[in-house]
């Protein structure tokens, strides 16, 4: 019978640190294995993955295409005619390390906040140097690589 006693709460700790040491990358998702705060892992491929129990944590991050939808900017253009501008982002996140390191452990919202900075900070330097006429015409094609392209080189 004592036996038993010792048994039973010995079989929950290793259930427990069996458990606790393994887990599952989604097809979906990146994981990142941390160990003290400093990645150790980077797990991209979808599957059963272990880890050391209490001493490593994983973080998951999309690995599908993810938007962001800004709110109504008014734009000034040179002809001074205020124009009300509705603009998203559509990104990926193709490096889960370097997006760690430039956002934090904020994630995807901090990473939204700061294109969100980035991309009003852009529509309205190029939007405000052209005319309305420009903007509502046929080349809004070029004008919108103007803006990811300056996004890009900012970010």
């Amino acid at each position: 019978m004592r036996r038993i006693s010792y048994l039973i709460p010995a079989l929950v700790v290793i259930l427990v640190l069996a458990l606790s040491s393994v887990f599952i990358v989604d097809e979906r998702n990146k994981a990142l294995v941390l160990q003290f705060g400093r990645v150790v892992a980077i797990k991209e491929e979808p599957g059963l993955s272990f880890k050391v129990p209490f001493i490593q944590n994983v973080v998951y991050y999309e690995d599908r295409i993810l938007s962001s939808v800004i709110d109504p900017l008014e734009v000034t253009p040179l002809d001074d005619r205020r124009l009300v501008v509705d603009a998203f982002t559509r990104y990926r996140i193709s490096d889960v390390n370097q997006f760690r390191e430039a956002v934090g452990t904020g994630g995807e919202l901090a990473a939204e906040g700061r294109l969100d900075g980035i991309l009003r900070n852009e529509l309205r330097e190029v939007l405000g140097s052209v005319s309305s006429n420009d903007i509502l015409s046929s080349d809004r094609a070029l004008l919108m690589e103007r803006i990811l392209s300056g996004a890009i080189v900012k970010g």
